[in-house]
């Protein structure tokens, strides 16, 4: 008698559900399980948004480019676009925040995007609180310090902008040089020459190389009021130990750039005014 082979067409399909198995023999693995499936779906979609808001800041920072080629007539459009390009942005920052698994190590990546799509729109104050909050999720990334010192410096808030570039400098000592030429530029720009010396000497220390650092201590120290005094009918000019020096760094640093060609037009000058300047106008002599 031969017996017929077994098909499996009668056999019913076995239908295992593993959630409801885990959930009825571990309870407590089962929820584990749930929570990383759901911290997983958080973070997909954080990916997601930050990708977005990265793509929308690229853009942004295109049309800021822009802005600066724009005539007369297009520049209203054109900061019209960054304007709304930035808060595109900063939205997906948000959400992507929102979207963010609880303590997620990445947050502070958010942060700081938000503050450079204020920043490229003239947000200043958001931008700032933007990398304050950066700095709170990862208070030891120096680039953070730099780029706030950066806004502080700009907005006239000069205590504030040494104390984060000085944080800069102590975090990433082989770069400690931009943060002080940073610091200088900030200080140069807000017209306070005088107190832009100290931090350009540090940066010219560190980097020698740096023409720019070298033109600007030139022109800080030029600046200096008292280097010029009055006696009799002319003003005389005594600079500051150095400042021809750093005159000739940026011009020997960079010969044909524009350091270089405003550290000669500076040296010039120097070397009129030390020449001593009349103050007296209009002195004829008497007719006879």
């Amino acid at each position: 008698m031969f017996r017929s082979r077994c098909t499996g067409a009668d056999t019913p399909p076995i239908n295992l559900n593993f959630k409801e198995i885990l959930e009825k023999q571990n309870p407590e693995a089962a929820a584990k399980y749930k929570k990383q499936l759901e911290e997983q779906k958080k973070f997909t979609g954080m990916k997601e948004l930050f990708a977005k808001g990265v793509a929308l800041l690229d853009q942004e920072r295109a049309a800021k480019a822009e802005v600066a080629k724009a005539t007369a007539d297009q520049k209203d459009a054109a900061k019209a676009k960054v304007a709304d390009l930035s808060n595109q942005a900063v939205v997906a920052f948000q959400d992507g925040l929102k979207a963010a698994p609880e303590k997620d190590p990445n947050i502070h990546l958010f942060w700081a995007r938000m503050g450079e799509a204020y920043d490229l729109a003239g947000r200043n104050d958001e931008a700032i609180n933007a990398y304050q909050q950066a700095i709170a999720a990862k208070p030891d990334n120096p680039s953070y310090y730099n780029n706030l010192g950066n806004i502080l410096g700009r907005t006239g808030k000069i205590d504030e902008a040494r104390a984060a570039y000085t944080k800069c400098a102590e975090l990433d000592p082989p770069n400690a040089a931009m943060a002080w030429r940073n610091f200088g530029i900030s200080l140069y720009q807000a017209q306070r020459m005088v107190e832009a010396i100290e931090p350009l000497k540090k940066a010219t220390e560190l980097d020698p190389k740096s023409a720019q650092a070298w033109y600007l201590l030139g022109a800080c120290m030029v600046a200096d009021p008292s280097i010029y005094k009055t006696v009799g009918s002319k003003i005389e000019v005594t600079p500051r130990p150095g400042t021809i020096e750093a005159y000739q760094k940026a011009i020997d640093l960079d010969p044909n750039g524009p350091w270089g060609t405003q550290a000669k037009q500076g040296l010039e000058q120097l070397q009129q005014l030390t020449g001593g300047i009349e103050t007296k106008v209009g002195n004829k002599k008497k007719k006879p």
